[in-house]
């Protein structure tokens, strides 16, 4: 997942680079995918509790698996302030694939490279919180 991530993060950065509006908008969707793996793979390794991903998959049925994933990083943040912003945070950059994917909305190249800085911010809070595994 890890790897998945790290991955999703270099083509949202490669459709950027392309300076074309029609691919503004997709690498928004890479953005958030890097953190959403991010957090899978950090659950599944992180020192106290760690959750295996079929664990991961078999306890987020109910909820789903964004909002499960979201909770219990959230969960586990010591400090209640960060683990409310980051919580806030995630889903906003949640909400931006959600019409990066589903809308008509177009994102034009400053929305697609804030988009990736706050990924790239999460995914440096994560390794903040629980250690750069």
């Amino acid at each position: 997942m890890k790897a998945k991530a790290i991955g999703n993060l270099d083509v949202a950065q490669q459709l950027i680079n392309k300076k074309e509006p029609r691919f503004y908008t997709a690498s928004i969707h890479c953005s958030y995918y890097a953190v959403f793996q991010y957090m899978k793979y950090m659950l599944a390794h992180i020192e106290n509790d760690p959750i295996s991903y079929n664990q991961q998959k078999d306890e987020s049925q109910d909820q789903g698996s964004h909002d499960y994933l979201i909770d219990q990083i959230k969960h586990r943040i010591r400090k209640p302030i960060d683990a409310r912003d980051f919580a806030q945070d995630v889903r906003a950059l949640k909400k931006e694939r959600v019409d990066a994917d589903y809308e008509t909305r177009v994102f034009d190249l400053e929305e697609s490279l804030e988009c990736k800085q706050q990924a790239e911010g999460l995914i440096s809070k994560l390794k903040r919180y629980f250690g750069d595994r």
